[in-house]
């Protein structure tokens, strides 16, 4: 199978932010990819420099400068993309800025600056519903737009952010009203590693150095939106072994996606003869005015997506549970996570049941880990709204 980015090679991507941290990671990610890259930022020459780095590459990197809190330069970079390169189909809205600033009392003028460059930056090319398009809109967003965090200094940046989620939206709607193919992607890391925080002038030293803050990368940002396809690079590794790796792409939370999947399975490969349901998803939120829809997810995720097919084989069902599906942790962002664990514990119970009264000579197992250092945990300080892209008129 292709792998997830191949649609988009020789396609231009448009960048904003580009010149540090997550927008230089994510312009060289998508240049490695085999895309004409747009940087753009008020500081070209540090673009200009990332792109020298990258001329052995599939893609080219090239850089613009502007300032997008002038509509005028907006304006002039996409002719210049247009004129230079041709239609966008991916574009990155990562430019922002934190003001340290209050709302009692506070600089209304850095107020202004934060709004400007996380609101009114957030670009959308004209072009994309002139040539309809088949693109994809992708704003680096923060939990701080989902979240108030306890920091008085935050909080007008917080609010720009709930701005950005809320215009996220938004344009789904738009985009689902006017029939296009566009699809819209809402990103929001934690707190990352990048010139970004150290420009706030935020104190974060105390809590690193106690474990209470972990920073995430500009790499981890880009990866998600790159979606590089781990399973293939995975397979590819494995070449030389005596068994053999495949992959299929798949939204576990869709019946039709996992019955397509075992339809390709059974067609290309023959009947399944060990099935390990590992797919699982955390959502922090509280059972006291948590989110509903993170419960939802949680639970489509992590106990509707066991996927038990009726086979009278000796095969084995292997179900991937956690300790939190037998004791409750003491953490109440954890408290839907651990129910839905603990249906997992109940179903793979009653799958036996029902194995053993169809007489059936497949075997159930169900394995219960502690904490794992993987990126399942590192997924707990950066929310991806869409797991696999969606259509426009999907809900987050």
């Amino acid at each position: 199978m292709d792998a997830p980015m191949a649609r988009w090679r020789c396609k231009v991507a448009v960048v904003t932010g580009a010149s540090s941290g997550i927008g230089a990671a994510i312009c060289e990610k998508l240049v490695e990819e085999g895309m004409h890259v747009v940087g753009i930022a008020r500081r070209k020459n540090l673009i200009d420099d990332l792109a020298k780095k990258l001329t052995d590459r599939r893609g080219k990197l090239h850089s613009f400068q502007a300032d997008l809190t002038k509509e005028a330069d907006i304006l002039a970079a996409f002719d210049w993309v247009r004129s230079n390169l041709g239609p966008v189909h991916v574009l990155v809205n990562n430019a922002g800025m934190v003001q340290n600033t209050t709302l009692i009392g506070g600089d209304t003028e850095k107020w202004r600056k934060t709004f400007d460059i996380s609101n009114e930056s957030l670009l959308y090319f004209p072009d994309m519903q002139k040539n309809n398009i088949d693109g994809h809109i992708i704003h680096i967003n923060s939990i701080a737009g989902h979240k108030v965090p306890q920091t008085p200094d935050f909080n007008v940046y917080t609010a720009s952010k709930f701005a950005v989620t809320a215009l996220t939206e938004s344009l789904r709607v738009e985009l689902n009203s006017l029939k296009m193919k566009t699809k819209i992607t809402s990103i929001s890391p934690g707190v990352v590693a990048s010139e970004f925080i150290l420009a706030s002038g935020i104190q974060v030293a105390e809590e690193v150095a106690a474990g209470l803050l972990t920073f995430l990368k500009p790499e981890d940002i880009a990866n998600a939106v790159v979606r590089k396809n781990l399973v293939d690079d995975l397979a590819k590794k494995l070449s030389d072994r005596r068994g053999k790796l495949h992959s299929l792409q798949a939204d576990l939370t869709k019946e039709a996606d996992i019955l397509a999947a075992f339809d390709w399975v059974r067609s290309n490969l023959g009947p399944v003869h060990v099935l390990v349901n590992n797919a699982g998803m955390v959502q922090n939120t509280t059972l006291v005015g948590g989110d509903t829809e993170k419960w939802r997810k949680t639970f489509d995720v992590n106990v509707l997506g066991l996927y038990m097919k009726k086979n009278n084989f000796d095969g084995h069902i292997i179900h991937i549970n956690s300790i939190a599906g037998h004791n409750v942790p003491q953490t109440p962002d954890f408290n839907v996570y651990s129910a839905s664990k603990f249906a997992v514990t109940a179903l793979t119970e009653s799958l036996r049941v029902e194995l053993n009264s169809l007489k059936m000579k497949t075997k159930i197992t169900s394995i219960s880990p502690g904490v794992v250092a993987s990126e399942f945990i590192v997924a707990s300080g950066i929310q991806v709204h869409e797991l696999t892209i969606r259509p426009v008129n999907d809900p987050f």
